[in-house]
């Protein structure tokens, strides 16, 4: 049964009302081809609360619905932080963006390192960041869309969380001599995953004096493979 995530609807009794949406009334109709009795549900922005709802009409802009029942999101939802440096396409920041929200990530910090060929996103393509990220929630039925907040530097984020570097070991790199240093306060966990090329020792001075690396595999992947497969560790974690 389709999802629909939209701004603004109206709840009265047992009547919802979705108010101002022609691009969802022009996919109810043109795509789906639905008439009345068609189920599918309906949540807000918030997550807070899914419909399951049947179609009564529609106008050009508004769709009259029953509720059939809701369901409340759960209480403990799992929060992940990841920090994906800006790829060297557009086309693969959108791939990696959809999957980590069909996976479940929280929040994602996006920041050019010394190897990305990316360095800015101009706001017409952080609304199609956003647009691809709405579509993916609704597609795989999670519950909250993940924040995206575009950082200068990971220094601003020393004190806020514990590193955690999906990376092969380089020759010269600093060694943790306690790896499980990190574990010793209550501070959140950030995943950290570098551009093509990989990160630079420029980069790994951006990281705080204690910091932990993982390899995600025996082999180098490709920077999108890297970010969807770490993800998914991470959820599972």
């Amino acid at each position: 049964m389709q999802l629909f995530i939209c701004h603004s609807f109206e709840r009265k009794e047992q009547h919802l009302l979705i108010k101002d949406n022609p691009d969802l009334v022009m996919q109810l109709r043109k795509v789906l081809r639905a008439k009345p009795g068609y189920d599918f549900f309906i949540q807000d922005f918030s997550g807070d609360e899914r419909f399951q709802v049947t179609l009564v009409s529609y106008t050009d802009k508004d769709i009259f619905t029953n509720i059939l029942w809701s369901e409340k999101a759960p209480q403990e939802r799992k929060k992940i932080w990841m920090a994906i440096a800006f790829p060297n396409k557009q086309e693969k920041l959108e791939l990696i963006v959809q999957k980590l929200t069909e996976i479940g990530i929280s929040h994602l910090y996006l920041w050019a390192a010394e190897r990305s060929q990316l360095n800015e996103l101009k706001e017409n393509k952080m609304q199609r960041l956003q647009k691809i990220m709405k579509e993916a929630m609704e597609q795989s039925r999670g519950w909250k869309i993940p924040q995206i907040s575009i950082i200068q530097d990971l220094k601003s984020l020393q004190k806020e969380w514990n590193f955690v570097v999906f990376d092969l070991p380089k020759e010269g790199m600093k060694k943790e001599e306690n790896p499980d240093r990190i574990y010793q306060n209550t501070l959140p966990f950030l995943w950290v995953i570098g551009p093509e090329g990989g990160l630079s020792f420029k980069d790994y001075e951006q990281f705080p004096e204690f910091y932990q690396v993982k390899s995600l595999w025996d082999t180098v992947l490709r920077m999108e493979t890297a970010a969807i497969i770490g993800g998914r560790i991470v959820k599972n974690r």
